[in-house]
């Protein structure tokens, strides 16, 4: 459903990101990773549009589970919405030829995951 597949969305995002530190070991290996695929100039379009797939299933979800519209609870739409946004951060403000950058950006996704969790324990305490 649309929490697997934004799972998958974010994955992707932060994966990719992690992948830039060592594209040119992997190119030099003939190794195949989401960096060279995507390449310079289409990762950060990419990995936007995979940030909107996230944000979507995870509005998609809570709606799905019982949350109801923005108004019934309206801090886990927020919540998801600022997780999505620090994706939007972590993607374009991504260095992808500094490896310190991109470390930076790949650790601060735990900070993803707890707004995620902290949006569905609101989003289910609001919903009652």
């Amino acid at each position: 459903g649309p929490l697997y597949a934004s799972g998958i969305a974010w994955t992707l995002v932060y994966d990719t990101l992690y992948a830039h530190q060592d594209k040119v070991d992997d190119a030099r290996l003939g190794l195949k990773s989401t960096a060279l695929t995507f390449g310079e100039k289409n990762t950060k379009p990419i990995l936007t549009a995979l940030a909107g797939v996230a944000w979507g299933g995870w509005m998609m979800a809570g709606y799905n589970c019982g949350f109801g519209e923005f108004m019934e609870a309206p801090w886990y739409y927020v919540g998801v919405s600022g997780a999505a946004s620090h994706l939007m951060w972590q993607i374009w403000s991504a260095d992808l030829n500094c490896a310190e950058n991109l470390a930076e950006r790949f650790r601060s996704n735990n900070l993803v995951g707890w707004i995620v969790f902290g949006s569905c324990v609101t989003g289910n305490m609001m919903a009652g």
